[in-house]
């Protein structure tokens, strides 16, 4: 009777761990997806910050120019900002969001990333870096 409990007491903490990794793995995708969704939100003002000034803000202006009117060059030509409802720096991780102008992904535009759930360059799955460009598996 004693190795009945033992194994029903196996099988329900067995069950719970399967249960919580479950739980622990949606909750990284949930905060993968806010990421991504964040970055979007930061191109499509970007885009917008372009449209109106002839040209996305240099690295050293950074994503706050979408918020507040950016000093340094290149000087915005019609800045009718704020371009964000909010100001958006750091990932769900709390890290900030790499931008660089120009890019060295995208020359022609910028790159825009964050590093992921460890906060370093690479990675897979949840360290993952979330970026802006398309990378070449997704041609």
């Amino acid at each position: 009777m004693k190795r009945f409990y033992w194994i029903l007491i196996l099988v329900v903490l067995v069950g719970g761990g399967v249960a919580a990794a479950r739980f622990v793995q949606r909750g990284e995708t949930e905060t993968r997806q806010h990421a991504i969704d964040e970055i979007e939100e930061i191109e499509f003002a970007l885009d917008r910050y372009a449209r109106s000034n002839g040209d996305y803000p240099s690295t050293e202006q950074g994503l706050s120019a979408l918020w507040e009117r950016p000093t340094g060059f290149p000087a915005p030509t019609n800045w009718t900002g704020p371009y964000l409802t909010r100001p958006i720096l750091t990932d769900p991780w709390g890290n900030p969001y790499v931008y660089q102008r120009p890019g060295r992904n995208d020359r022609y535009t910028y790159d825009l990333f964050s590093y992921g759930a460890d906060g370093v360059e690479g990675g897979r799955g949840e360290n993952e870096d979330i970026v802006s460009w398309l990378r070449p598996e997704e041609l």
